[in-house]
């Protein structure tokens, strides 16, 4: 068995959550076990035995520590562990045992409403995107002044390629909705 820590960076889009599942039991599966997740894709490891273990996430904004904790109590009641948290997509694993169910959903359609609330949270950010890039698009103030007029450009060019990224998610998170609802 390893000793010590490890810390890797790694980058999962929404709909690849089920890759970034099977990354994290393939890392428990060499001895390490996930301890933290951080903001851009960071993730740290302690070293344990190696052993099966399954990882799931689910994306839940909570309100309340109340709230968090009637929804965390719900999976600790199923044997899960809560593992960490990053920008409300929860980590959660289990060591299974034989004849123990390995998912926290209960049918498609739940899994399909995680997406949906990653989605709702997008359009939230999307929609804030659209507001601030509004006043650059119709009224760049700075582009009057000399060499200010390029760096609006720039973060013209910027806000641009963000709304294309946010479009592209939101069809590959709408596709994956799509394809939970047909099987």
């Amino acid at each position: 068995m390893e000793t010590g820590s490890l810390r890797k960076r790694r980058w999962f889009w929404p709909w690849q959550d089920e890759q970034e599942e099977a990354w994290l039991e393939s890392m428990a599966g060499e001895g390490w076990r996930l301890s933290s997740v951080g903001l851009l894709g960071v993730y740290d490891f302690y070293a344990s035995e190696p052993e099966r273990v399954v990882y799931r996430l689910d994306y839940m904004p909570t309100k309340s520590m109340k709230e968090f904790g009637e929804y965390q109590q719900m999976f600790v009641d199923a044997g899960w562990t809560y593992v960490g948290e990053m920008s409300n997509w929860r980590y959660w694993c289990k060591v299974m045992e034989p004849g123990e169910s390995d998912d926290i959903f209960t049918d498609r359609e739940s899994k399909a409403r995680k997406y949906r609330r990653v989605l709702a949270f997008l359009v939230l950010i999307f929609i804030l995107l659209l507001v601030l890039g509004n006043s650059l698009f119709l009224n760049p103030a700075g582009a009057r002044f000399e060499g200010v007029g390029t760096f609006f450009r720039l973060i013209q060019l910027i806000y641009l390629a963000l709304y294309v990224l946010y479009i592209y998610i939101f069809v590959r998170l709408m596709l994956r909705i799509r394809e939970l609802k047909r099987h």
